[in-house]
């Protein structure tokens, strides 16, 4: 696990020159391996009248410490960093020691013949079986013992079809001299961020965006970006011109099967989820240091727990170097007058599991004085003020000496658990498994009544003039992540005037190629559909940002999820939309995640078994005079809200009144909102955003 920083120039030379340059080991781990390197200048192929600066491979190399420094906290173990015996290229890493403990891990990594380097950031699992398969195949010779590198063996065996053999959750680049390739990838399910510009004639890559300051770059707002909420749904960002790198998981993403009648049976395929769920979990157990798990009241994390203790039981499986079995369980707890808290069901599960669980306390106080902070880790907003729970969540795993757990996040998103989904499910029926109970009368009956539960900004769009989209592409996705994101109402009138019509929900459905809309349209059910535009869009832009990696990695701990390791992805994706979400007739009830309370029966307690999913968020009403009342105060004042330039102060100076005075839950989280820009405005020293400046 680590931070990453790579520059490169977008020099025009010939081919056969920058090879024979950069083919040089250079420098390695910031150690000059050619004495008369420093005198090499970093050009960009540009006259320097254009005003581009000029690096010598020193200045380089300070520069790139810099950018590691401003994101240490994802690495603060160790710090190294490789530049080009020309300066043109360089990588660096900040290190978080997880597997491969001491020098033999450090990166970046280089080949021996000095022509391949490479910086990793995540955790690869099954690296035991791919070392000795490269051994064998190769000849590779290992520096050490990190999963991360054997990055490095499977690219110089398989080429870029390397990426197919990884298994885990990552962030890389790969640096090819003799290629002159330089290669950018992500995990499948985009859990790792890494995000890129062009500044000054030069590639940036990092693994956040204030990484990026020591070069130069400065952030503009993306008003475009912002309105149609892009950042939400594709690879732009809030800031102009900074986008994030793909998620490479085309192939796990796309794997719903048709609708053809299914010929296992339930059991076989309720097997099929635990098995692949115990194997998912236990390469997640497997580290040098202690691992532990944040556990919250859902079924989610419970049966991660449940399942971890399982294998701990039976010896497959160690905590750390040392060979503990003893499991450690984190969780937060809210005032329990908010209606909020789940933390006696976590502490329940606990005891039912016999294993310790230590909660982080967020009342008010805790929430006012961590705010700020969380969000400039985050650095973008979120409609909840959940992400600061787990931002201080992760203090105190750091605190209790851990630097790795498992999480539940991403099983909502492939076991249908969202509440949205059930008229996904309900909209057609379902001719894979049509021996369920649902009849086509009563599946009506009840999309009705799912359509009236949530009418308003979480009922199925369906067109902004009106028209009716067909039954299978009219997901009810789309607006439900619009409902999760800052409304348009406090926009400044000129930023809807340039840019005119701008509807998220038409930004999302474009974002679909043609293909797969073909695919939604001919061939998935719509349950699948809503599935794919959810795990494309919001989760690895907004759950798995705000509520995973950003909040973890603020405190320096690597999260695992278990849920989204994509061979188990893959499986729950082809199983019939009736093993997702199940009808009974006797209850005359829908229960989500059916075959996941199935397949989690045996690791987990009747309560959770039985509970309905409650979705995890913070408290959301605030008194007057309170902690929370006094910081929005201060952060959402007219002088703060006009250097934004893109929101109204006009149009939000009355929102404090409605939220705290008449305790309207909306009025809050749009305070809430632009108490956010604010701060990452002030932190990023971001210029207004004004007509022909974004």
């Amino acid at each position: 696990m680590c931070g990453i920083t790579v520059v490169a120039n977008l020099a025009c030379r010939s081919s056969e020159s920058r090879a024979k340059d950069a083919a040089t080991n250079g420098l390695i781990n910031g150690h000059n391996a050619n004495s008369d390197s420093k005198k090499r200048k970093l050009t960009n192929g540009v006259s320097n009248h254009n005003g581009f600066q000029n690096w010598t491979v020193d200045e380089a190399i300070s520069k790139i410490d810099s950018s590691l420094d401003a994101i240490t906290h994802r690495g603060p173990d160790s710090h190294g960093t490789w530049v080009s015996d020309d300066g043109n290229v360089g990588l660096g890493s900040c290190r978080l020691e997880i597997n491969g403990l001491g020098p033999g891990g450090q990166q970046p990594f280089s080949s021996r013949d000095g022509t391949i380097h490479a910086v990793v950031n995540g955790e690869l699992y099954d690296h035991h079986r791919i070392r000795n398969d490269m051994q064998k195949l190769s000849g590779y010779k290992f520096q050490g013992g990190s999963d991360s590198e054997i990055v490095m063996a499977l690219y110089e065996y398989y080429g870029v079809s390397f990426l197919s053999h990884l298994r885990g959750e990552f962030a890389l680049c790969v640096y090819d001299a003799n290629k002159q390739l330089l290669l950018a990838a992500r995990d499948r399910s985009g859990i790792k961020p890494l995000f890129w510009t062009i500044h000054d004639g030069r590639l940036l890559l990092a693994s956040e965006a204030k990484a990026l300051l020591p070069f130069g770059w400065r952030p503009q707002w993306d008003v475009r970006s912002i309105i149609d909420k892009g950042w939400l749904t594709e690879e732009r960002t809030i800031f102009k011109g900074l986008r994030k790198v793909s998620a490479s998981g085309v192939e796990t993403l796309e794997s719903y099967k048709r609708s053809v009648l299914e010929t296992r049976s339930e059991e076989e395929m309720i097997e099929g989820v635990r098995s692949r769920m115990l194997d998912a979990v236990r390469v997640r157990l497997q580290a040098d240091v202690p691992v532990g798990v944040h556990l919250s009241g859902g079924i989610d994390s419970a049966v991660i727990a449940g399942m971890a203790k399982y294998l701990l039981d039976k010896g497959e499986v160690k905590l750390g170097s040392g060979g503990s079995h003893h499991l450690r369980c984190l969780g937060i707890g809210f005032e329990k007058s908010s209606g909020f808290d789940e933390s006696n069901v976590a502490q329940n599960t606990a005891n039912f599991l016999g294993v310790d669980f230590q909660k982080a306390h967020m009342d008010e106080a805790a929430f006012a004085a961590n705010f700020e902070e969380a969000v400039w880790f985050d650095e973008q907003p979120h409609f909840d003020l959940g992400f600061v729970g787990k931002h201080v969540l992760s203090k105190l795993t750091r605190d209790r000496g851990l630097k790795t757990v498992i999480s539940g996040q991403g099983s909502d998103e492939i076991f249908g658990g969202y509440d949205v989904y059930l008229q996904d499910y309900l909209r057609e029926k379902d001719r894979a498994w049509p021996e369920n109970d649902l009849s086509d009368f009563k599946r009506l009956d009840k999309l009705q009544e799912c359509e009236t539960a949530i009418a308003g900004d979480f009922a199925t769009w369906t067109g902004h003039d009106g028209t009716k989209i067909p039954p299978r592409l009219s997901t009810s996705i789309p607006a439900f992540a619009h409902a999760m994101t800052f409304p348009h109402l406090f926009l400044a009138p000129w930023a809807t005037t340039h840019f005119g019509t701008l509807i998220p929900q038409i930004t999302m459905i474009e974002n679909i190629s043609v293909r797969i809309r073909h695919l939604m349209a001919t061939k998935w059910h719509p349950l699948h559909s809503a599935q794919y535009v959810w795990n494309k869009t919001a989760l690895p832009n907004l759950l798995l940002t705000n509520l995973s990696d950003r909040t973890e990695m603020s405190h320096s701990i690597e999260g695992r999820v278990p849920f989204l390791d994509h061979h188990l992805i893959e499986y729950v994706n082809a199983l019939p939309p009736s093993m997702k979400i199940r009808y009974d007739p006797e209850t005359d009830q829908l229960t989500e995640k059916w075959i996941l309370r199935q397949a989690s029966r045996p690791f987990i307690s009747e309560e959770l078994y039985t509970r309905k999913k409650h979705p995890y968020s913070a408290p959301s009403l605030y008194p007057i005079g309170g902690p929370m009342h006094r910081l929005m105060q201060k952060l959402v004042t007219k002088e703060n809200v006009e250097a934004l330039g893109f929101v109204d102060w006009e149009r939000t100076e009355g929102l404090m009144e409605r939220a705290f005075g008449e305790q309207d839950q909306v009025a809050l989280r749009s305070t809430f909102g632009v108490a956010q820009w604010v701060v990452l405005g002030q932190r990023f020293g971001i210029p207004k955003a004004e007509l022909g400046s974004c």
